[in-house]
């Protein structure tokens, strides 16, 4: 998820009418283009990307938006193409996705015991568990451990057929929310020049 920032069609057309003066705006305006997009995208991970906005359990998305210039009049905010995260970039936006198992009935949803403070599963797999079984209740499909004849059954995962998830849009509401400081940027880069 990427968004793209252009200086209007406009533009070129001042540029030309300033003449001598038209490069040394052009350059100002690329500098203070990569500036806006690197404050927009700080806002991004610092106000939508921290707290309950967006659970995080590595941060590796957080890391991953970036600001960058691709010419003095064409700016990106969003996750760099081929970075790690790219396939987790849709998050960032207002997507919507159905997860379905690829290879199997159910998927394995990692819940309760299973799951360390930080939300990361202990056990990837029913598989894994020793001495594990499946349980029914209520229409939910659960996998879990029993300690003893009496002990109390501790589910570790539940076993649905499809999860839907919905992008948080936090990109798309983090840039639109730094307009007005980005075009103050911009507008300061320019005032050094004139």
């Amino acid at each position: 998820m990427m968004i793209q920032l252009e200086l209007g069609p406009e533009f070129q057309k001042t540029l030309a009418e300033l003449g001598a003066l038209g490069s040394a705006v052009s350059a100002a305006c690329g500098r203070g283009l990569g500036k806006a997009v690197k404050f927009a995208a700080n806002n991004v991970v610092e106000n939508y990307l921290s707290g309950q906005a967006l659970k995080t359990r590595t941060g590796l998305l957080r890391k991953s938006v970036d600001g960058w210039p691709v010419d003095d009049t064409e700016a990106i905010v969003g996750v760099r193409p081929n970075a790690a995260t790219g396939k987790y970039a849709w998050l960032l936006g207002d997507e919507q996705m159905t997860i379905v198992p690829r290879n199997a009935k159910f998927l394995a949803i990692p819940i309760g015991e299973n799951l360390t403070g930080a939300g990361v599963a202990r056990f990837s797999s029913p598989r894994q568990v020793p001495d594990g079984f499946f349980v029914s209740t209520k229409g939910r499909l659960l996998f879990g451990y029993k300690r003893g004849k009496k002990g109390k059954f501790r589910a570790l995962f539940t076993l649905v057929k499809s999860v839907f998830v919905q992008g948080s849009g936090a990109l798309i509401d983090g840039v639109l929310e730094s307009q007005d400081e980005m075009t103050d940027i911009l507008q300061e880069e320019i005032d050094k020049v004139v």
